[in-house]
């Protein structure tokens, strides 16, 4: 059976890769734990493990939008999205105790929002800019964040409600990234580096972006990710990345002790 699809180009990427649903793979069973650093990494579906989380401070993630994106072992199907959303939400709320959550969307489901947010909810524009030359089949420029929060609002969470990812150059990407379509680092970066929880929950970890970001940005990351493939590869690249910024704040830290002895001597 075909898998049902609402994005035209993602139907024709799906013919050219055999999308048929029966090449999903499952996921294996069972939760694995890996701590790494300051980060908290969980190989699990994510309905498993939100009952178990407490102290979360913010959400920021990016569910499947039920548009028939090829993952390795999601359909994607639109006829999940509903159930998938009215499970996700609610999980969300009591995990951060009705604090900011930050949700990617496509605009296909625009239609569909106000039946699964909290009432009052907001977007926010992650925008990105494209080099000008020409993409063959197009790109979207923004992508929709949904922003809910019974503790906050958004401009206590956010300096505005827009961001521009800057593109031009090209964000670094790592050939060997099994996931189809990551978010820009940039974009998660501005979100986890604004926000002003410490601990942040991303359930969609996918290729570990998030948790990059939240590294980065000073935070604690909490990250869940049943993908066997994507898991292991998050976990890589979280690993490079706290080794990096423990580098760094030991070099900072012997910098400072360098110059407090050079104080101390003068005079």
């Amino acid at each position: 059976m075909r898998r049902s699809v609402l994005n035209p180009a993602y139907a024709r990427r799906v013919a050219r890769h055999a999308g048929d649903i029966a090449t999903v793979e499952p996921p294996p069973s069972g939760i694995e734990r890996v701590v790494i650093g300051s980060a908290t990494l969980y190989r699990a579906d994510c309905f498993d493990v939100l009952p178990t989380l407490a102290g979360i401070d913010a959400v920021v993630t990016d569910p499947p939008y039920g548009i028939g994106f090829p993952y390795r072992t999601c359909p994607d199907a639109p006829e999940d999205y509903d159930g998938l959303m009215a499970r996700l939400v609610p999980e969300l709320v009591r995990a951060t105790d009705n604090g900011p959550c930050f949700v990617w969307q496509s605009p296909l489901r625009a239609p569909d929002w106000h039946r699964y947010f909290p009432p009052g909810f907001r977007i926010v524009a992650c925008c990105k800019h494209y080099p000008t030359r020409r993409f063959r089949g197009g790109h979207l420029g923004w992508d929709p964040v949904i922003f809910w929060s019974g503790r906050s609002r958004l401009q206590q969470e956010l300096p505005r409600n827009w961001h521009v990812a800057d593109l031009r150059d090209g964000e670094p990407r790592d050939r060997r990234n099994p996931v189809p379509a990551p978010k820009p680092l940039e974009s998660a970066l501005y979100l986890c580096q604004s926000l002003r929880g410490v601990v942040v929950l991303d359930p969609f970890m996918g290729s570990g972006t998030t948790g990059v970001a939240a590294i980065l940005a000073g935070k604690r990351f909490v990250g869940i990710e049943r993908d066997p493939v994507y898991f292991r590869y998050a976990c890589e690249r979280i690993a490079q990345t706290q080794l990096s910024v423990d580098r760094a704040r030991e070099l900072g830290h012997g910098r400072m002790e360098t110059r407090t002895n050079e104080a101390a001597h003068v005079g």
